[in-house]
C-alpha cells in the first residue's frame, strides 16, 4: 500500500514541476512582462524606488525569487484585476491534464502567510500552523527542516501537491519574540483594510491583497529598531521652556492643578512637579519652576504637548512661550558606528518629493483658514489680529516645526514650516 501512495505522490510531484514551468512561461507574455516593473514597485513598497532607474541587474537573486513568487500568485494585473495564476487557469485549463487542473485549483487559493513551527521532522519536513487563521500544514521540505526549530516563525507560501504541501519560493525564519509584533501590525492593518474596502472583507482577502506588507514591515523593524515607552510612544528627550512673569502666582497656580504633584525636596529657587498619565503609576512629565522660567521635560512628544496645553490654560498671562527642544534617542546613545541616513520616505501613493510638497502646500493653504480649538475657534489667519492670538499661533507653528524636524531626522515625510510662516507673514 505504501508503494501505491508513494507512486501517486510521485505523479503529483512530476505534475507540479510541469505546471510551474507552464506558469513561468505564461508570465513571459509581453502584456504581463510590461507590468513587472510597476509590480516590483508595489511589492517593494519603497517610495524612493524610481521605476525609470529600475534595472533587473541591480536586484539580487534572493529578492527577485521572493518577488516573482508574489508576482505569479498574488499580483493583480492592472488591465483586468485578475491575478496571473487566475488568468492562466482561465486561458489554459482546456489543454491541462486532470492532475494539473486539480493542482492549479488548489494553488489559486493559496496564501503567503506567517506560520509558527509546531514540530520538526529532521531530513523530512515540519508541522506548521498559520498564526492568523490557525490552519495547520504538514510540509515536506528536507532543506528547511535542518534550519528551523519549534516555535520559530516562518514567512512562507505552502502549496498543496497531492497529499502534502511544499514551500513555494523562498522562506524567511524569524525568532518567536517577533510574533507579538507581527500580530499587532496585522490587527491594525486588517482593520484599516476593512475600513477601506468594506466590513465584509475576510482575513484571506486581506492576506491576498495586503499580506506582503507584513514582511516589509517586519524587515524594516529588524533593520531599523525604534525605541518605545511603556505607553507606546517613541522614546525621545523633549522639553519646552517658558518665560515666567510672576513666580509666586505661578507656583500657587501649579499647586492648584489636581493632576500635578509637587515633589518633595524643592528649594526657594527651584520647585519640581510631576504629571502622571491617567491610569499609570510612572511619572510621565516633570515641570521645573524657577525664578524666571518654567521648564517642562518628557520622554514623549505627545505627552509634552498635552502638558503644554494644560499649563497654557491654567497659567494664562503668567507665562510666555520661549522654545521647544526634541532629541531622538539615537542622538544621545553612544554608538560605535553611525549608519548613513536613509533618503526621505514619502506617503503611500506619492512617487517623488515634488508631489509630496504639492500635497502639503495644498493642505496648509486650507489650514490657515480652518478654525482651531487651540485658537478658541479662530482660524490661524484671524488669530493674527491680536497679540495673544499671534503668540498662540507662534507656539503652534513652533510645535509643528519640531514635529517635522523630528520626522525629517527619521527619514519620514516632513514639511518646511517656514513656508507657512511666510503665508501668515510671521517670519
Amino acid at each position: 500500500m505504501k508503494d501505491v501512495v508513494d507512486l501517486t505522490q510521485y505523479k503529483f510531484d512530476q505534475a507540479e514541476e510541469y505546471l510551474r514551468t507552464k506558469l513561468i512561461d505564461f508570465s513571459h507574455r509581453p502584456e504581463i512582462q510590461a507590468q513587472i516593473g510597476e509590480a516590483f514597485y508595489i511589492w517593494k513598497n519603497d517610495p524612493d524606488l524610481l521605476l525609470e532607474d529600475l534595472d533587473e541587474n541591480d536586484i539580487d537573486d534572493l529578492t527577485f525569487a521572493k518577488f516573482f513568487d508574489w508576482f505569479i500568485y498574488d499580483f493583480k494585473l492592472f488591465s483586468e484585476e485578475k491575478r496571473i495564476i487566475e488568468r492562466f487557469y482561465e486561458e489554459e485549463r482546456s489543454s491541462l491534464p486532470d492532475i494539473e487542473k486539480n493542482l492549479i485549483r488548489d494553488w489559486i487559493n493559496n496564501l503567503h502567510s506567517f506560520f509558527e513551527v509546531e514540530e520538526v521532522f529532521p531530513k523530512k519536513g515540519c508541522q506548521i500552523k498559520d498564526i492568523f487563521t490557525g490552519e495547520p500544514f504538514n510540509v515536506r521540505d528536507s532543506a528547511s527542516s535542518d534550519q528551523i526549530k519549534p516555535l520559530d516563525i516562518v514567512s512562507a507560501r505552502p502549496i498543496k501537491t497531492g497529499s502534502t504541501h511544499y514551500f513555494s519560493g523562498v522562506i524567511l525564519v524569524y525568532p518567536p519574540a517577533l510574533k507579538p509584533i507581527i500580530m499587532d501590525f496585522f490587527n491594525r492593518e486588517f482593520k484599516e483594510y476593512k475600513k477601506r474596502f468594506g466590513k465584509k472583507q475576510t482575513l484571506r482577502t486581506y492576506l491576498k491583497d495586503w499580506g506582503f506588507l507584513i514582511e516589509n514591515y517586519i524587515e524594516d523593524t529588524v533593520k531599523n529598531p525604534r525605541f518605545l515607552t511603556p505607553e507606546g510612544d517613541e522614546l525621545v528627550s523633549a522639553s519646552s521652556t517658558y518665560r515666567l512673569k510672576n513666580y509666586n502666582r505661578a507656583l500657587e497656580a501649579l499647586r492648584g492643578i489636581k493632576s500635578l504633584k509637587e515633589i518633595e525636596g524643592g528649594t526657594d529657587e527651584l520647585r519640581v512637579f510631576s504629571w502622571v498619565r491617567r491610569g499609570r503609576n510612572k511619572i510621565s512629565v516633570t515641570i521645573e519652576i524657577e525664578n524666571d522660567k518654567i521648564t517642562i521635560e518628557s520622554y514623549s512628544v505627545d505627552l509634552l504637548f498635552r502638558v503644554k496645553n494644560l499649563l497654557e490654560r491654567k497659567l494664562t498671562g503668567l507665562i510666555t512661550y520661549q522654545k521647544d527642544k526634541v532629541r531622538q534617542l539615537d542622538s544621545f546613545i553612544d554608538r560605535k558606528e553611525q549608519k548613513t541616513q536613509k533618503p526621505d520616505k514619502l506617503f503611500p501613493g506619492l512617487k517623488n518629493k515634488n508631489e509630496l510638497n504639492g500635497v502639503l502646500d495644498e493642505y496648509y493653504d486650507d489650514w490657515v483658514d480652518k478654525p482651531l480649538e487651540r485658537l478658541h475657534g479662530k482660524t490661524p489667519r484671524e488669530a493674527l489680529h491680536t497679540k495673544g492670538g499671534r503668540e498662540k499661533l507662534n507656539s503652534i507653528l513652533d510645535e509643528l516645526q519640531n514635529i517635522y524636524d523630528h520626522a525629517k531626522k527619521r527619514g519620514e515625510p516632513y514639511y518646511n514650516v517656514l513656508k507657512l510662516r511666510k503665508k501668515l507673514r510671521l517670519e
